[in-house]
């Protein structure tokens, strides 16, 4: 599975990095009190600027009021602003509004045109757990009558803008019928830390329920994700939210921590519990008298109904009942395998936009990473309304793929439409690994008079979520290759159709190991969308690559002894070996790396399961003892998961990524005839091209020969 040429052009790319990222600086976990600033790009996820077009304009964004705090103050918002420097100071102003509530007015002058800048006080009597920020504009750029759609009409508030909100961490007050809170705070800010207190080498049992656990909060937490903190052997020691899990031999410390006396070998407890060391610091205690009730309780926790055995701050388990995980909150939901499906299927449901300047309304596709597009595309059928009063020679609806509009309808009822329908053509070529089908609606008003104060709120647009899409794709893939793990670790996405994966740990893994295992099923819950995944958390002794031939395989590796990652180097079955200076070897030579990668993180490499050649193993080696960590974050974030490709990379010490192509590649599924051959003449057009020219001189040649060899007449 090694391809023979290495040399000098293995050499060639592990030296030419791929692009970096910059070194992140670690948020710190917020402390007992402070003052917190919250940026409309991080935590808003504004990833551009908000901008406000035409004579009244309007934008918004919803911020949160964290349940663990207590404001101690006003929270202060700092507004980054700049504008069209053909504003009239006397007649333009920006306002903004929590909950509907106006509380400050800045003139859009001449001084305040680039870097403009002011501070609110928001009053905290005017807020809720979730509230509404608004901005709102009034833009002249004359005194007499003016086109609304001037593009000198505008605001941009800055994504840098921030509310900065001084808090003070409340005391913990455990009741597990609101379980994922407080340890995860909906409502909350920052980073999602979690600290694992372990003493040793955890069990069989105990990483499993790890597992299990792991996956259940990746998919309460969902966007804000779980990080996990460095590991600690006592609660104590913990400086962020902290879990023990194990039996009450391996953690001695659970039964004081929950006011229990003791546990039966098949009892087990679950607890949310003040920090004794800080009381503002929740401790989640899962924990049994042996490996039985160890289940119980990770499973009761971990369940779908674990609002129906579980209340109060300790509840004792005997019983397990449905072991399937919460559901998935994906959003938007992955395409589903059938060939026609809604927009409601996906997640997206009917959308309403309004005014001058409507958003676009987006439906992102997420596709598996084995799914191709099949040749001739597919069809959309977009369900619609619009309002009335609409001027119909300059008001359409606009389709696009890609970027590129595919179809375009006018909006020409005077009375409106509460029902329409239109069909589009999906090109195959315009699909991409991220896909996104955009549908923007132009607006003008009927009868505008530019000397009128008109107002653009009842100029609307709907697409409803019984719009559909026909699209038939085919599944086949190349492997190994790492550029699939975007599409959402595809394959190790613990899918049950396609095999399910396993997270295998070293022999006896080190805290750092197990840490790392707890935070790759925290990903891998969020990740997956399975009701009942396939996905288990193993130690390497305790899961063979024979009895799981149908699953793939995620191994977590460090200096420690791990039997599945050597026995497959010592087979030669892994690529990446040695130390940080000596990387990249087979039986005939070895590349030395250290010179392009400094003191690296480790190493990712995809290759065959031993036992199956249709079932992956994504090998993720540590060459330091944090490195597992960071590792699992390169290949499950959906940011930096984007600078892996080929069958391998070494992950450097500014987090910058080399990868190597040098696998010899298998093809998983299949391709119809009739498909293979439309693709092939596809990306061989110019080859066809040649042939039909080469027959037709071969032809006219044929023809020339059979008519010089006719008798003449007579």
């Amino acid at each position: 599975m090694r391809s023979s040429i290495f040399s000098l052009v293995v050499l060639a790319v592990l030296l030419g990095a791929s692009p970096a990222s910059a070194q992140e600086a670690e948020r710190p976990y917020p402390g007992p009190e402070g003052a917190y600033e919250a940026t409309f790009e991080d935590e808003f996820f504004q990833s551009s600027d908000l901008m406000l077009q035409g004579v009244h304009a309007n934008a918004s964004l919803t911020f949160t009021r964290p349940k663990s705090w207590e404001l101690v103050a006003d929270p202060v918002l700092h507004v980054a602003f700049n504008h069209s420097a053909a504003l009239l100071e006397h007649r333009s102003h920006l306002t903004v509004l929590v909950n509907d509530h106006p509380i400050g007015t800045v003139a859009l002058s001449a001084a305040n045109a680039t870097g403009g800048e002011f501070d609110l006080s928001l009053p905290r009597k005017l807020l809720d757990d979730y509230n509404l920020l608004a901005f709102a504009v009034q833009q002249h750029y004359t005194d007499d009558c003016e086109d609304p759609f001037d593009p000198a009409l505008w605001t941009r508030i800055e994504r840098v803008s921030s509310i900065t909100l001084p808090y003070r961490r409340l005391p913990v007050v455990g009741e597990l019928l609101e379980w994922p809170f407080p340890v995860f705070d909906k409502l909350g800010y920052g980073p999602t830390r979690l600290a694992l207190v372990t003493a040793g080498s955890p069990s069989p049992d105990t990483v499993d329920a790890l597992g299990k656990v792991g996956f259940s909060v990746g998919r309460l937490a969902d966007w804000r994700e779980v990080d996990s903190a460095a590991p600690v052997t006592t609660v104590l020691d913990a400086r962020t939210p902290a879990a023990v899990i194990g039996t009450v031999s391996e953690a001695p410390e659970a039964l004081g921590l929950l006011g229990l006396d003791a546990l039966a070998d098949d009892e087990g407890a679950v607890g949310i519990v003040p920090n004794p060391s800080d009381p503002t610091l929740p401790v989640l205690v899962v924990v049994g008298g042996g490996p039985a009730g160890l289940a119980k309780a990770a499973g009761a926790l971990a369940g779908q109904d674990r609002h129906q055995v579980l209340s109060g701050s300790v509840s004792r388990v005997t019983a397990l009942g449905s072991a399937n995980p919460p559901p998935t909150r994906m959003d938007p939901l992955p395409v589903p395998p059938a060939t026609k499906f809604d927009f409601g299927d996906i997640g997206v449901q009917g959308v309403t936009v309004r005014g001058y300047y409507p958003p676009t309304i987006r439906v992102p596709l997420r596709f598996e990473g084995d799914a191709l597009v099949t040749p001739g595309g597919g069809t959309a059928r977009i369900d619609y309304a619009y309002s009335a009063q609409l001027d119909p020679r300059l008001s359409s609806m606009e389709i696009r793929l890609g970027g590129l509009v595919i179809r375009s309808v006018p909006l020409d009822k005077v009375a409106g439409e509460s029902s329409a329908s239109v069909t589009a053509p999906l090109p195959q070529e315009l699909f991409a690994p991220e896909s996104t089908i955009d549908i923007v609606f132009h607006l003008f008003p009927r009868d505008f008079d530019a000397c009128e104060r008109v107002s653009d709120k009842q100029l609307w647009g709907t697409v409803f979520a019984s719009s559909s899409l026909d699209l038939a794709r085919d599944h086949v893939a190349e492997m190994p290759d790492l550029e699939l793990l975007r599409f959402g670790n595809w394959p190790f996405t613990g899918l049950a159709p396609q095999g399910g994966t396993v997270v295998v740990l070293p022999d006896a893994p080190s805290a750092r190991a197990t840490s790392a295992g707890f935070t790759y099923a925290t990903r891998l819950g969020r990740l997956t969308h399975a009701p009942a995944p396939d996905f288990r958390l193993a130690r390497a002794g305790d899961a063979g690559f024979s009895e799981n031939a149908e699953k793939h395989f995620v191994l977590l590796v460090e200096d420690a002894g791990h039997a599945l990652y050597d026995s497959m180097a010592s087979a030669g079955q892994v690529l990446l070996t040695g130390g940080p200076d000596r990387l990249l070897s087979n039986s005939q030579q070895a590349a030395l790396v250290r010179a392009a990668v400094g003191t690296p993180y480790g190493t990712v490499e995809e290759t065959f399961s031993p036992a199956n050649p249709e079932r992956g193993v994504l090998v993720l080696r540590a060459l330091r003892e944090d490195g597992l960590e960071t590792l699992v974050d390169v290949v499950t974030d959906l940011g930096k998961v984007k600078l892996l490709d080929g069958n391998a990379a070494v992950v450097a010490d500014d987090l910058s990524v080399r990868t190597i192509d040098v696998a010899t590649r298998a093809r998983w599924g299949s391709l119809p005839v009739t498909t293979a051959a439309q693709r092939e003449i596809q990306r061989n057009w110019w080859v066809l091209g040649a042939l039909v020219l080469g027959g037709a001189f071969i032809l006219t040649a044929i023809v020339r020969v059979w008519a010089q060899s006719r008798p003449g007449p007579g």
